[in-house]
């Protein structure tokens, strides 16, 4: 039993010794708390722990433009590892968009809701139909949008009815300067 253990024990080693070498956790310390993220190395290492040098509050420099060349070379490591870049500025640069896209604003549900509604009410009075739809979403997540929104039917080959409520300009940049969120309609028939 004892021979099976050791076995065991010497073929999982090289195994475990990878997984150690290829995977990090990022530690962001916070105000009142401390995140940890883990993330797949870029090259192979032994260090496990790593603090993300981009994380400073509120800086009004870039932390790399002031720091002494030992606390740049901590910041390249950190970039190399975390990104496999060499390059400062770009590795601040996806910093900087994740927190950019974590604090920018986003889209009133209810804008959203009532845009539908209105489009519903007016088409119930044209059409002579009753439709509505049950309610939204409130995982829905989209950017603010700048222009006003839109709405029209959406034809589906299933016979669902749905509406597609559409924003045509955001404050972001390609894929995400626009949006269309899909709302399924119910008919309220009356017989």
């Amino acid at each position: 039993m004892k021979k099976y253990c050791l076995l065991v024990c010497i073929t999982l080693l090289p195994l475990f010794s990878v997984i150690l070498m290829f995977s990090g956790l990022e530690t962001q310390h916070r105000e009142h708390n401390t995140d940890y993220k883990f993330f797949v190395k870029q090259e192979p290492s032994f260090q496990m722990f790593f603090i993300n040098p981009f994380v400073c509050g509120e800086c009004d420099v870039e932390i790399y433009e002031v720091s002494p060349l030992s606390r740049i070379q901590e910041i390249a490591n950190y970039c190399r590892q975390r990104f496999g870049l060499s390059n400062l500025r770009m590795c601040h640069a996806i910093f900087a968009e994740s927190q950019r896209q974590a604090h920018s604003a986003t889209q009133n549900l209810g804008a959203i809701t009532q845009v539908a509604t209105n489009f519903i009410n007016k088409s119930n009075i044209e059409n002579k139909t009753n439709f509505s739809f049950p309610s939204m979403n409130d995982k829905i997540i989209v950017p603010e949008c700048m222009l006003p929104l839109s709405a029209k039917w959406r034809d589906d080959a299933d016979g669902t009815f749905r509406i597609d409520v559409s924003c045509e300009k955001t404050n972001r940049s390609s894929p995400q300067n626009r949006w269309t969120v899909t709302l399924q309609v119910i008919s309220n028939e009356i017989e």
